[in-house]
């Protein structure tokens, strides 16, 4: 199916980053999707605004912001599982003000499920996988009168140092709350992709699985560095899945040395490896979040991430004995989890050498292959609301979307208690109460 759009003028092109009110702060950075897309269509001589819609306080203020949408011939969402709602009402809005626009979905929600998005949102075009080339292959089209498929495949290209910067000028960095030891901090990206395909993860929605992880220059990735400096940024977040699974991370460490600055990253507890570590802390890096999800094997089998066991308590020392703080993500309602091995595992975990944590249930989210297959791993979804999928929202609340077949929902709500207090016990520091890094 394709779709038509008559618009003769210049295109102007509105990128909405809609809300969520299910966590305690939805305004913590901009979407860098949304601003890599946006330099794309600049480059492509197209008119272009970001339209940032996070940070509303209610219901209220969100109705305000949705009738305060601006004029547009040209709309790209970026949706996820908690803004999907509001992406819906946006539409709305959009279609009683003028049926000619062309609306356009993309982001890991719609990549996930491209059909029921495009029906149930009554968008005109789903974008999937990367967007930045199909979103201006829309455009052109658009621009010449021709039909708009109403799904495109995007594909990500191989040299992603030939995609311009992110169009930072189009946001107000000050507006935003991620902060990192104590300043204004913006988040970047040296990877797309992840190698490993775990059963869990909905980066595998957005492209990771695939042995083919493309990675910048580290001259392309410093030269963003250096002009977020002008700014007045020094901290910085690297979103990538796996910051520290570069085959040619020494040589990006090395060249990060020099800008002087502090970050923090994600990485695999297999790559915090001594002189990884030495050279992460030489580079300026003071915090990594790690999954460590479960100290279970048959539980980390099942994941795929059976690589790591039995890694954690080496690894997690060469971090620490290089002055980085480790923050360590935990998963309960996992196949193999029972009373006796929840206790007996977490025993261990409370004494590893980590700083932080978070324990969240496992959650279903949509393209992954808990959520593909569930039987396949013995669980049933039990709630089928996506936009409940939040690990943990405001007032630290969860979502518990799944039984399993030799446990119950209730089940996992006592093990998450349960963990939570052990850990807490032990000062570990709550993610969402860390002095250092939000």
């Amino acid at each position: 199916m394709c779709i038509k759009k008559e618009i003769t003028n210049m295109i102007e092109v509105v990128l909405i980053n809609p809300p969520s009110l299910c966590v305690d702060d939805d305004r913590l950075e901009p979407s860098l999707g949304l601003l890599y897309i946006a330099s794309m269509v600049r480059q492509s001589n197209f008119q272009v605004l970001i339209y940032e819609m996070t940070g509303c306080k209610n219901e209220t203020e969100i109705s305000r912001k949705i009738k305060e949408i601006p004029n547009g011939d040209v709309y790209g969402l970026s949706v996820l599982c908690t803004n999907y709602s509001y992406a819906k009402q946006c539409i709305e809005q959009i279609r009683s003000r003028n049926r000619k626009s062309m609306i356009i979905l993309g982001g890991p929600n719609p990549t996930a499920l491209p059909e029921f998005t495009l029906n149930n949102s009554k968008c005109d075009c789903v974008i999937t996988g990367e967007g930045e080339d199909a979103f201006i292959l829309a455009l052109n089209a658009i621009q010449k009168g021709e039909p708009v498929p109403a799904i495109i495949r995007g594909a990500g290209r191989i040299d992603i140092d030939s995609y311009p910067m992110p169009a930072w000028d189009l946001v107000d960095l000050g507006s935003f709350n991620r902060v990192f030891d104590g300043e204004r901090t913006v988040s970047l990206i040296s990877s797309r992709g992840c190698k490993y395909h775990c059963a869990h993860c909905n980066s595998t929605v957005m492209g990771a699985g695939s042995t083919q992880v493309r990675y910048r220059r580290a001259e392309n990735v410093v030269e963003e560095m250096k002009y977020l400096q002008k700014t007045g940024i020094n901290k910085f977040r690297f979103n990538d899945d796996n910051f520290t699974g570069n085959p040619d991370l020494p040589a990006l460490l090395i060249k990060i040395k020099e800008l002087n600055v502090r970050y923090r990253s994600f990485g695999r507890i297999e790559d915090l490896t001594e002189r990884n570590c030495r050279l992460l802390a030489e580079s300026g890096c003071r915090h990594i979040s790690v999954g460590l999800e479960s100290l279970n094997p048959d539980n980390l089998k099942a994941l795929g991430k059976e690589n790591q066991s039995g890694l954690e308590a080496n690894h997690l020392k060469n971090a620490k004995e290089n002055g980085i703080i480790i923050r360590a993500f935990f998963i309960v309602g996992l196949p193999y989890d029972n009373d006796k091995t929840i206790k007996k595992y977490f025993e261990i975990c409370k004494d590893l050498p980590f700083d932080e944590y978070s324990v969240y249930p496992l959650i279903p989210y949509p393209g992954t292959s808990i959520a593909e297959t569930p039987q396949y791993f013995g669980y049933e979804i039990v709630d089928r609301d996506f936009t409940h999928y939040v690990q943990i929202g405001q007032n630290r609340s969860t979502s518990f979307a799944l039984k399993h077949e030799n446990f119950s929902e209730n089940d996992v709500r006592r093990w998450h208690n349960y963990v939570d207090s052990l850990l807490s016990s032990y000062r570990k520091v709550r993610q969402n109460q860390s002095e250092i890094a939000v």
